[in-house]
């Protein structure tokens, strides 16, 4: 397919874009307030592929919002962004910094109360009542932002870009669900626009005409928030007023948080729905996003017209050299995002705090773990690894890059592991795509790939290994215990209607009965997966959630919301902080974790979702834990080592297969 589109040249503002391949400002917390080293590489590694415009994450312009991105609230600033330009220009990449004030989503890092239009809270949650803005604060505000747009073109940076969207302070200025004021910035949209308008001219002054300078708007997505068509209409009577360059359309606030974090579930340009009704308003140029995964689909999303131009956020986490292996036919090894949003946007609202990436784990650490940067060893080991899911291919993918001999031994007839299984379930397709990627870059390295082969611990000493990696998975463990009941199996844990999310998956839909109860121990995506296949074949299903809410492991990624409401348009009902009590031949006995009462519900199919066991019965006979010495370096990974997800296994095998000389058994 031709790319001619998305390959063109634009001009913003007289400031030349060398393609229209865009990375949106998104949030990594690298630096903790600076423009740190680690930053730096992370964005020189896509400038090197061949982005034409990357837009620097969430910028602090005053210190009543806290963020663990970059503060821009004084000059310290100023030598940290003429690094990052010096970085992104030698390789013709253009850079602008997006100037950000949370409002009533991020409150000041003194535990005041955020700033805000009005007192009214934040659906999320995160932050208490807000502190509805004086003039005086209003003014202070604004001469902030100003004042951080002049740090960023004195760093030599080439543009500037004003978050007006996302719920941010901007976009609760404009929306009349968080703007209730009766003065000059409330009521009207001309008013509601003041803020925001009044901003603009003042960069316009002070940065002068010929700086680029554009907005990143979005919906409100909920009812009585800003539609898609006056949020439009905003952008209609900015480009008038002739305040801005270029538009960044988006979809979303706190009130629909899932619909700016699209995930597996979401087609790609699934923004548009918000995003052209704002984009096709504005006679400047405008930007696109939303799951676009490929530079043939940015392609054509500009030569229809939907913008005129593409961002590609989570596919170049995943993946620094999209462009640079696209642009050199070799698209087929682009590493895909799999938009399970577990590591990039989880990394950032867990405890690491900071963007990770489940299929890349170098992310964030470029400078340093780049695979650019290893150099096969001049003393190649044999490396034997027994298992063929996402850990031992990582494994095996890293120890060939690396330049070593490697075996991987495979029991199944086929490479993917556990992820063959997980990619059955409704909307989870496409988490398959890496175990694909992994499968057809080992062919490509030249691994010794062996399926069907069950391997016992002669048989992998019979290789003569150097490193032997152990990566043989896990199991469901269907032993009837619940967690937080451990005291003995359910009753009637062991009758043929019990089943395991695995067989579950594989089990004909016509053996599903018409009522099932999945009783969900975890709170991840397994429990999901289970109800959703049910709900798809018109089963009744009652789901028992041991936790006090609905897969609070994956809340955080903001998934389990968008599956809740798909649930719900079947015969779903939800039990939280429930347990099993007794499970009869069609029907159920559930109660409470903290109390007595229990009642009877249908259940032709019960699906049990536990804590896995883990496979490691060869690492322990090939001498796994003991202190005797051997011949051969071993190492445990993935679920045979501790069942987690695909992240750590992920993870575990690149570092496991990153063999360098230097190490010893």
């Amino acid at each position: 397919m031709s790319l001619d589109h998305i390959l063109s040249p634009i001009t913003i503002n007289g400031l030349e874009v060398k393609n229209r391949i865009v990375r949106a400002s998104h949030g990594t917390s690298y630096g903790r307030g600076v423009i740190s080293d680690e930053l730096i590489a992370y964005h020189e590694a896509r400038a090197k592929s061949g982005v034409g415009l990357n837009i620097l994450e969430a910028t602090v312009v005053h210190r009543s919002s806290a963020n663990h991105t970059v503060d821009a609230v004084d000059d310290s600033i100023i030598p940290g962004f003429a690094a990052l330009a010096r970085s992104g220009a030698q390789y013709g990449m253009r850079t602008f910094v997006q100037l950000w004030h949370g409002g009533h989503r991020w409150a000041p890092a003194t535990g005041q109360a955020p700033l805000s239009p009005s007192n009214a809270p934040c659906p999320l949650g995160l932050v208490n009542t807000p502190f509805a803005m004086t003039q005086d604060q209003i003014d202070e505000i604004s001469e902030a932002y100003v004042d951080a747009a002049v740090r960023v073109q004195k760093g030599g940076l080439d543009g500037v870009e004003l978050h007006c969207g996302h719920g941010y302070l901007i976009h609760q200025f404009l929306c009349p669900l968080t703007n209730r004021r009766e003065d000059e910035y409330g009521g009207s949209l001309d008013n509601r626009m003041r803020f925001g308008r009044d901003i603009l001219k003042a960069l316009r002054e002070r940065l002068g005409r010929d700086y680029p300078l554009g907005i990143r708007l979005s919906d409100y997505n909920v009812p009585g928030g800003l539609t898609p068509e006056e949020a439009g209409e905003v952008v209609a009577r900015l480009c008038a007023d002739r305040l801005v360059d270029y538009v960044s359309a988006s979809m979303g606030s706190p009130y629909s948080i899932s619909t700016m974090l699209g995930c597996m579930d979401q087609p790609a340009g699934y923004m548009l729905s918000s995003a052209e009704p704002i984009a096709k308003r504005a006679d400047v140029p405008t930007m696109i996003a939303g799951r676009y995964r490929t530079l043939e689909e940015g392609n054509q999303a500009i030569k229809e017209g939907l913008g005129d131009m593409v961002s590609f956020v989570r596919p170049m986490i995943a993946e620094p050299d999209l462009v640079a292996k696209t642009l050199a036919g070799n698209a087929e090894r682009v590493r895909p995002c799999i938009a399970c949003n577990q590591g990039c946007i989880g990394g950032i609202r867990t405890a690491t705090q900071r963007m990770g990436c489940t299929v890349n784990p170098v992310v964030g650490y470029e400078a340093t773990l780049s695979e650019e940067l290893i150099v096969p060893v001049a003393n190649p080991k044999k490396v034997v690894i027994v298992g063929g899911g996402p850990a031992g291919m990582e494994a095996a993918r890293l120890a060939a890059t690396c330049g070593h001999k490697v075996v991987l031994i495979e029991a199944q007839p086929s490479l993917g592991g556990t992820i063959n299984i997980a990619k059955r379930a409704p909307k989870a397709a496409t988490i398959g795509d890496i175990t694909f990627w992994q499968e057809q870059e080992l062919y490509h390295l030249g691994v010794d790939v062996r399926l069907s082969t069950y391997a016992e611990a002669d048989d992998v000493l019979a290789e003569q290994p150097d490193v032997v990696i152990v990566a043989t998975g896990s199991l469901p463990r269907m032993d009837g215990l619940q967690a937080a009941r451990p005291e003995a199996p359910v009753p009637g844990f062991g009758q043929r209607h019990v089943l395991s999310s695995h067989e579950l998956l594989f089990l004909p839909p016509d053996k599903l009965g018409k009522s099932a109860v999945v009783f969900d121990d975890i709170g991840h995506y397994e429990g999901i997966a289970a109800a959703e296949q049910l709900i798809a074949h018109g089963v009744k299903v009652t789901f028992v959630a041991r936790h006090s809410s609905f897969a609070p492991q994956i809340e955080v990624v903001a998934r389990s919301s968008p599956a809740l409401r798909r649930l719900r348009q079947g015969d779903f009902t939800l039990v939280v902080g429930g347990r099993l009590v007794e499970i009869g031949s069609d029907s159920c006995t559930l109660g409470y974790l903290d109390g007595e009462q229990t009642w009877e519900v249908p259940a032709e199919t019960v699906v049990f979702i536990s804590f896995n066991e883990a496979q490691n019965d060869l690492y322990r006979a090939l001498g796994g834990g003991s202190r005797a010495p051997r011949p051969y370096e071993l190492h445990l990974i993935g679920d045979a080592n501790a069942p987690r997800d695909l992240l750590m296994a992920i993870r575990e095998g690149h570092f496991a297969g990153r063999i360098q000389e230097s190490q010893h058994a």
